[in-house]
């Protein structure tokens, strides 16, 4: 790492030098221009390739807004029919956002060179860094972090010089002095909020322009990520998103992309008064060419993604057809079931038993947890009191313990069935009454069976009666006699 950090820090030197020699003002500062507009230029590919994919997710915003109306209540199913849309649609939601991380490596790693330019930039091995910030003395302060950015400026003065040099003779001939200033102000001083304090140090024009440079950055960035959201909706029909929004609301990607606009520019703004006012360049730089290169992008993409999109409305419009068909559908089965349930109206047959409510305070019985939509917080402090194994088993508790199970079950089925039908989804609504269908069977078998009970208790009881009545017949002849 520290090779590449060192071709990296020798090619800025490089440019420093040539700006210097050439006597441009703020021969440092050019210096990360070109690096920076280099580094955005190789890049440009990837970045191009990221805002591609990004357009293509904008351009599905239509239809996520659809199936977030939709499905809002039920996040695991909204959140299947979005991996459904983008494998149907070959996305890849994070490719948008990998682009937009490689800045942050170069970032990291630029930070090192400025911090260290001894080390990175004038290539003296680490050791003989540490015997020259000693030997520099009081001339810098050798305990703060930026010590070789201090150095480096110092090397301009004769006995800061020769005793660096005397002190690592060896190296001697790649020492040479770094002019951080750039309009009189100095790059290699950290921007302080109470710049005031500064004025001493570094001066008044200079402890004021530090503190103004972050600023200035962070107003750029946030210009560059209104400038980015602006450019996405250029090549979008604004009308289709006006509709949109009024009939389904913003998409929670939106909602991210507008809080990510706010938290960006925050946190370059935490840089700037973080690091050396070198970094602000790099920043303010990248900004500006992240802003021509996104103008250059849509111009080059404005064609073929309003094809895009024009595929996407008329997919979203097959969608919304769809479901209107299949809400047509279920209300003509409702109705259909209605009129048989009207027809069938004082026909003889077996009476279903009436459903009872859903207990909602969860499973009371022999069972100690509750089950299903009715979760009861307190089932776990109202277990079952112990019994005696070779007690009888309370049979009327267990029956009543499965009838509540049945109502829970079927309660629950009935409204996912409610909100299958709202939705418009058929297959849920017909999978769902199948279900329903067999757990009313299953209810009429259990009210048969017990029927049959009853019936045959009520014989048997019956037939002990009259086993009675006979005995007691029997025994009258004997007591007369």
């Amino acid at each position: 790492m520290t090779t590449i950090l060192q071709g990296i820090g020798w090619f800025l030197f490089k440019v420093y030098e040539f700006f210097e020699n050439l006597g441009a003002p703020g021969a440092y500062a050019l210096a990360l221009v070109v690096f920076t507009v280099l580094v955005k230029t190789v890049l440009y590919p990837l970045s191009y390739m990221g805002k591609k994919s990004m357009m293509r997710t904008t351009a599905l915003q239509g239809r996520m807004r659809r199936l977030e109306a939709q499905y809002g209540k039920n996040r695991q199913k909204y959140q299947e029919e979005v991996a459904k849309l983008y494998a149907e649609e070959n996305i890849n939601p994070m490719s948008g956002c990998l682009w937009s991380l490689l800045p942050l490596p170069i970032l990291m790693g630029l930070y090192s060179i400025i911090r260290r330019p001894m080390l990175y930039m004038l290539r003296i091995p680490a050791d003989a860094v540490q015997k020259a910030l000693e030997a520099a003395g009081s001339a810098i302060n050798t305990r703060s972090a930026y010590a070789e950015i201090e150095l480096a400026g110092k090397l301009a003065n004769a006995d800061v010089f020769n005793k660096v040099s005397a002190a690592i003779p060896e190296y001697a001939d790649r020492l040479q002095p770094i002019n951080f200033n750039l309009f009189g102000i100095d790059l290699g001083h950290t921007p302080k909020l109470a710049f005031w304090k500064s004025f001493d140090e570094l001066g008044v024009w200079c402890a004021i322009g530090l503190f103004l440079i972050p600023l200035v950055v962070t107003a750029f960035n946030f210009l560059y990520t209104r400038y980015s959201m602006k450019s996405n909706q250029a090549l979008t029909n604004p009308e289709t998103v006006k509709k949109n929004k009024k009939e389904v609301g913003a998409s929670s990607t939106e909602r991210s992309s507008n809080m990510m606009m706010w938290m960006m520019p925050l946190m370059y703004l935490w840089f700037g008064y973080s690091m050396p006012a070198g970094m602000c360049i790099y920043m303010l730089v990248n900004a500006l060419v992240q802003m021509g290169q996104d103008a250059l992008s849509v111009r080059l993409m404005r064609k073929s993604f309003q094809e895009m999109m024009a595929e996407q409305e008329r997919k979203e419009q097959e969608a919304k057809e769809k479901q209107a068909a299949h809400k047509a559908e279920i209300a003509a089965r409702r109705a259909a079931e209605q009129a048989e349930a009207k027809n069938s109206k004082g026909k003889k047959g077996k009476k279903k038993p009436a459903r009872k409510p859903a207990n909602t305070n969860g499973r009371i019985g022999i069972r100690a947890y509750a089950l299903g939509r009715d979760y009861d917080p307190d089932r776990y402090g109202g277990v079952t009191a112990y019994h005696d194994p070779q007690e009888l088993i309370d049979e009327q508790a267990v029956e009543e313990a499965l009838k509540s199970k049945r109502r829970r079950k079927a309660d629950a089925v009935e409204k996912a069935l409610a909100e299958a039908e709202e939705q418009g989804d058929l297959d849920s609504v017909i999978a769902l009454e199948e279900q329903q269908a067999a757990l009313e069977a299953a209810e009429e078998e259990a009210a048969e069976a017990e029927a049959l009970v009853e019936t045959v208790a009520e014989e048997t009881e019956a037939a002990d009666l009259n086993e009675k009545d006979a005995e007691e017949e029997s025994e009258k002849p004997t007591e007369n006699a």
